[in-house]
């Protein structure tokens, strides 16, 4: 007698077509394959898929994009720079002058104008325009500064400009030797580091005279 045949051990596919042949009838809502178990998420779980994060809360699952709370940094940012820093400010509806302003000096036109008034009126108008003045010098100076500093670390003896096919389309070299090359550059940033020590000293007692008379939150 010949071994049993026993269609159990089949695969699924196989078993299928065993089973059509046989009874002539094919099953097209048959499922070929397996189920995946259920998995059981806790509450406070997080997760995620290509696009989205998920949190498992009591009773429901909480669905968020990827990038939502990076946008949300950006829409309270953006929210921030709109706000006039005057807690009593009373301009309802902001016009992009007002915005402008705020972007500027943190308040409105109207507070601004406001603001300005009481300065000038206790006397304090220089120093309030100097801080603003030198405080926009020490950030420009130094950004040159570490344009200089990146400069230094990239110098090279020849360049060479490269057109769209690639090639070479021009090389140049340096009028004099890398060394002093840096050394020119770097005596530029020690006089821009002095400078601005020196602005910064200014600017500081600028600003103790406006702490002096409670003027320094409008600046």
């Amino acid at each position: 007698m010949g071994k049993e045949f026993k269609k159990k051990y089949m695969h699924p596919t196989r078993r299928k077509l065993v089973d059509m042949v046989e009874t002539g009838e094919y099953d097209k809502n048959t499922t070929i394959g397996y189920t995946k178990a259920k998995e059981v998420r806790n509450i406070g779980d997080v997760w995620e898929d290509e696009h989205n994060k998920y949190e498992q809360k009591d009773g429901y699952i909480l669905k968020t994009g990827k990038n939502s709370e990076a946008f949300q940094e950006i829409r309270n940012y953006l929210q921030e720079k709109s706000n006039c820093k005057n807690s009593e400010c009373k301009t309802i509806k902001k016009t992009d002058k007002d915005l402008k302003f705020i972007q500027s000096n943190g308040f409105c036109m109207e507070c601004t104008v406001d603001k300005e008034h009481e300065i000038r009126t206790a006397g304090l108008w220089a120093e309030y325009q100097n801080y603003k003045i030198w405080t926009k010098m020490i950030v420009y100076g130094k950004t040159k500064i570490e344009s200089y500093k990146q400069s230094i670390g990239e110098l090279k003896e020849e360049y060479e400009m490269i057109g769209s096919d690639g090639k070479v389309t021009e090389t140049w070299k340096l009028p004099k030797s890398i060394d002093e090359v840096k050394a020119e550059i770097q005596e530029l940033i020690d006089y821009g580091e002095t400078e601005i020590k020196e602005l910064e000293v200014k600017r500081e007692e600028a600003f103790d005279k406006l702490r002096e008379k409670n003027y320094e939150h409008y600046i």
